[in-house]
């Protein structure tokens, strides 16, 4: 063990761990959930304490010597297994000051042993004179959060092009299969499979768009703010030099510094908006999964329109059971991520003055929510939605049965005759074709120009 001593007292501390004493007084103050930090976080504060050091280093602050001891420190634990000296619990003390510390202490340990010097004794590189000059936790966290939420946004947006993609294939493949619309859940006027499976296209593009939308949001840092956001102990030229590195290590040109510092340590809408985006996505999909379920249960007592791919046995004690699995786990990860979002409305709504201290959550949130809808977005494209097959021959035959067909019949006989037409067709379970023949409302070719179910879903 090592003795080491902040401001509070002295703790003995394992002597071959890069962390210090903040880092592990904070992981015994909150043993809360036994998650660790997203490791996008962990990552990105390393990467904004190497792009800070190199920024100070260009001001004149902070030696070269330093700099490099730095930035190597930084190179070599990105290389290693890094996560294993990140010990603060995610539920931590407001702000982060316990995850920036964890990073500082991390960082000048790893590089005072590249000097020659040894665990804990900080005597060529410390914690908080260099491996944090010019930062606060205040300017450092929001800015990894963002950065963070930004990088794992990324690959969000490539799974959603992809399942727009996979929903396109589909509406092309079933454009000929036409079936009965249904409004209330009730028959309506036939539509096109293809055409059902072009609105979920269309609208995971929309989806799309608001993601995008929503990390030229996050791209806003307030880095060089300092405590409060009049950058204080910040040298001049600090922020400009440090957002070229950040532009530089997390490959985007269009990071930049916040129009106020000030306010961009009080709010933090950013993280709102990115997650509102996450929310719209799990409503709307969630949405398309009761579909596409609906339209797939039975196989013989239900809809049956579509056939789902098998993926596991859906039954411990029904052999032969299929259920829609990937559909259910897409819809349960959609719930979770609407419970983040209304955990990220309180958290962004309790600010006070000029910091919001619930930034550790926000960005746990944003972090777990983008990650789990990535993966699920991923199965469900691949296991599910690649794989859907049509019954054509059920699509057929409810659209060959629904009286809703006499709606095309408005403009020739009259709403009150063609209602007439529908009751009469329930009750005697003949099809309004076969109505309109024996009644002779239209000759043979009206019917067929008119009561052309393919005909009926393309608008004139």
């Amino acid at each position: 063990m090592r003795i080491e001593k902040d401001g509070i007292g002295e703790l003995s501390i394992p002597d071959d761990v890069f962390y210090g004493i903040q880092s592990y007084r904070a992981s015994k103050n909150f043993p809360i959930s036994g998650t660790q930090v997203h490791t996008q976080m962990i990552k990105t504060f390393l990467l904004l304490k190497k792009a800070a050091a190199i920024a100070n280093t260009e001001t004149g602050a902070l030696s070269s010597e330093k700099s490099e001891a730095i930035s190597t420190a930084v190179d070599e634990l990105l290389s290693d297994d890094f996560e294993k000296h990140f010990i603060v619990d995610a539920y931590q003390a407001g702000a982060g000051t316990s995850q920036n510390m964890n990073a500082n202490e991390v960082i000048a340990n790893k590089a005072n042993v590249l000097l020659g010097g040894g665990l804990g004794t900080y005597d060529h590189i410390n914690p908080n004179d260099d491996v944090n000059m010019s930062q606060s936790t205040n300017d450092t966290y929001p800015t990894a959060m963002r950065l963070a939420t930004l990088t794992l946004s990324k690959d969000l947006v490539i799974e959603l092009q992809k399942l727009g993609n996979a929903f396109k294939s589909k509406a092309q493949e079933f454009d000929q299969v036409i079936k009965s619309g249904r409004t209330h859940l009730q028959d309506a006027t036939p539509i096109r499979l293809g055409q059902e499976f072009q609105a979920y296209q269309k609208i995971i593009e929309d989806l799309t768009v608001l993601v995008i939308q929503a990390q030229d949001y996050l791209r806003e840092l307030g880095i060089g703010g300092s405590a409060v956001g009049t950058g204080i102990n910040v040298p001049h030229g600090y922020r400009d030099a440090i957002l070229d590195e950040l532009k530089t290590f997390f490959n985007d040109n269009d990071l930049f510094l916040s129009n106020n510092m000030c306010k961009s340590m009080q709010s933090q809408l950013p993280m709102m908006v990115y997650s509102n985006a996450m929310r719209s996505i799990a409503i709307e999909l969630t949405r398309v999964c009761n579909d596409l379920r609906l339209l797939s249960s039975g196989p013989a007592n239900g809809f049956g329109e579509i056939v789902l791919p098998s993926s596991q046995p859906g039954s411990s004690i029904m052999p032969g059971k299929i259920n829609p699995s990937i559909l259910e786990m897409s819809n349960q990860v959609f719930f979770k991520v609407l419970g983040n979002d209304t955990a990220m409305a309180f958290a962004v709504s309790a600010g006070q003055l000029e910091l919001n201290v619930m930034m550790p959550v926000m960005a746990q949130l944003a972090l777990e929510s983008t990650h789990i809808l990535t993966n699920a977005l991923k199965v469900m494209r691949e296991l599910c939605i690649s794989g859907i097959n049509a019954n054509v021959e059920v699509c057929e035959k409810y659209a060959s049965q629904t009286s809703q067909i006499v709606t095309a019949l408005n403009p020739v006989i009259g709403y009150a005759k063609a209602a007439e037409l529908t009751k009469e067709s329930l009750k005697s379970k003949k099809t309004v074709i076969e109505l309109v023949r024996e009644q002779k409302l239209l000759s043979e070719e009206q019917i067929k120009d008119l009561l052309d179910p393919m005909k009926l879903t393309v608008p004139h």
